[in-house]
């Protein structure tokens, strides 16, 4: 639990030191940090979602998580992306943690597009910690070019 400290009130606002912690204490706790965002269900992959007329391109980061312990589905136009991160610290006589920063733990997240997924089409590569998943658009939502007709 934290503890708060007031400092020498100002004359003008006896509260602004507190204050201060605790927006100090909030933005801390929603900081990313090791490319996650550590709320308080979970451990979270930052991503960059990007649309072209083609499609979608969504990469998460996702720094010592296998392959194996990731899962993407598409419904619609709903992908989801769950998985686990796996982090085994030393334990045993002699170790002592000083610092843990990296956390472990599941994580579900599901982004709502605008238009559905060609899923046939969909794919996913994973390297160097980062997972990419390139999502074309399905036929019927691409833009389509119409020719005039002269007489």
């Amino acid at each position: 639990m934290a503890t708060y400290t007031l400092t020498r009130p100002s004359a003008l606002n006896p509260w602004r030191g507190l204050m201060s912690e605790l927006q100090r204490d909030l933005h801390s706790a929603f900081r990313p940090n090791d490319g996650v965002f550590q709320g308080t269900r979970g451990v979270y992959p930052l991503v960059n979602l990007h649309e072209s007329d083609e499609g979608y391109v969504l990469t998460a980061e996702l720094p010592g998580v296998s392959p194996d312990d990731i899962s993407v589905s598409i419904e619609g136009s709903t992908v989801t992306l769950s998985g686990q991160r796996k982090i085994e610290y030393p334990v045993g006589e002699g170790t002592a943690v000083h610092r843990r920063e990296r956390q472990s733990g599941s994580f579900r997240r599901a982004f709502e597009l605008p238009s559905e997924i060609d899923v046939e089409a969909a794919k996913a590569s994973h390297k160097n910690g980062v997972l990419t998943l390139v999502l074309p658009k399905s036929p019927a939502a691409r833009p389509r070019q119409i020719a005039i007709e002269t007489r």
